[in-house]
């Protein structure tokens, strides 16, 4: 789906995206057991509330994600989407957004760069870089850098 018309490179297919967000939601799930708030929070609650305004505008058809909330306290001042619909928001932002209308504007940044597919633009760079850094970097005798596999 293109949101914006905005050309980009994006060799990443949309199961792949899927499958790398699976992956960093597991990570990210493990790296704040413990600190994520249960769903009868108030403050996740206040999130879940948001999402549930905002997810039937953002364009994405309902089966493409799977939304879930996950509020992490954490004085961090931040909040992010991971592809597949994995909502994190950090206690910390809470205040800043001073209530629906501020968080309602940090999670429809944070969405529209799932439905913008981002991540797989970001990965897709990644791809044509990376072989590109090896080489670079073998041709400048720095095989020793650390971006060598192997």
């Amino acid at each position: 789906m293109q949101v914006s018309g905005r050309r980009r490179f994006n060799i990443v297919s949309a199961s792949a995206e899927q499958q790398s967000g699976q992956e960093l939601y597991q990570q990210t799930i493990q790296q704040y057991q413990g600190r994520i708030l249960s769903p009868s929070h108030p403050q996740h609650k206040l999130v879940q509330r948001v999402l549930n305004r905002l997810i039937p505008h953002s364009g994405l058809p309902a089966e493409t994600n799977k939304w879930e909330v996950h509020v992490i306290k954490d004085e961090q001042k931040n909040a992010f989407v991971i592809p597949g619909g994995k909502v994190f928001v950090f206690t910390g932002i809470l205040e800043v957004c001073q209530g629906e209308q501020g968080l309602a504007s940090v999670i429809s940044h944070e969405v529209a760069h799932v439905v913008a597919h981002h991540s797989a633009e970001r990965m897709s760079s990644y791809a044509v870089l990376y072989p590109v850094a090896m080489v670079a970097s073998w041709a400048l005798g720095w095989q020793d850098i650390g971006i060598w596999p192997f």
